[in-house]
């Protein structure tokens, strides 16, 4: 008997692997916005598991390649590629500000990263043929002046209308927009938790796991979850 819910499961899985608060659906809906096709060539900087370009390989056969520091999250997307037999994705364990390529993309991933939009948005340009798309990842606030808590927490937190103004500064055009959802926010809120706690069994009196663990739970439910927000900006030159 086939079962009903193989292509559910499937998402979920790769969800597992997704170190965005960016639903599957949404970010298939993005690459099909973007148009992209089996000729598309796809670079991921700080790409965690590999998991967009493996999800875009599937739904559009693309090609690409992911770069991140992450040893673990390289090591394991690797063998999630070799598993789905996929050959014409690369995961390149290395620091993005060190990577070298001579060739240009399609479509560039940037998540934020670095101290700022316009070092992350140059970063990503280097590689990206005219008129490309840099698919830019990005926390915003849900309202004007957000709680200091989060900001303390989380660095600037920016609306969408002051990110829309930034990026129009640097001459860039929101062309393509997936936010996220609160089922793919507890997904990742309750992932990391799951590791600390994993850490605190195997320690039970180190009070700095306990009190992260905490204090990890009070900003998600206190002040991320109302105040905060995530985003996959497409943006583009003229």
């Amino acid at each position: 008997m086939t079962n009903p819910y193989k292509e559910t499961l499937k998402k979920l899985e790769d969800s597992k692997h997704l170190i965005s608060m960016v639903p599957i659906d949404e970010i298939i809906r993005f690459g099909h916005s973007i148009g992209l096709h089996k000729e598309s060539k796809v670079l991921d900087l700080c790409c965690g598991y590999g998991t967009v370009l493996k999800v875009w390989h599937e739904a559009f056969g693309v090609s690409g390649v992911g770069v991140d520091i992450w040893d673990e999250a390289i090591l394991i997307g690797r063998e999630r590629l070799i598993e789905a037999g996929i050959k014409s994705i690369n995961l390149i364990e290395g620091d993005v500000l060190q990577y070298q390529d001579t060739a240009s993309y399609d479509v560039v991933i940037c998540s934020e990263t670095f101290d700022s939009i316009d070092t992350t948005l140059a970063l990503g340009a280097r590689f990206l043929k005219p008129q490309g798309v840099l698919a830019y990842q990005k926390v915003y606030a849900k309202t004007p002046n957000p709680p200091q808590e989060l900001l303390d927490f989380e660095g600037q937190v920016l609306t969408l209308g002051e990110l829309n103004k930034i990026f129009t500064n640097l001459g860039y055009f929101i062309t393509h927009l997936a936010t996220d959802s609160t089922g793919d926010w507890e997904r990742y809120i309750t992932w990391s938790a799951k590791r600390d706690l994993a850490r605190l069994r195997s320690n039970p009196t180190n009070e700095e796991v306990r009190s992260w663990i905490d204090q990890w739970y009070r900003m998600y439910f206190d002040y991320r979850r109302p105040y905060e927000g995530q985003a996959l900006f497409g943006l583009e030159r003229l």
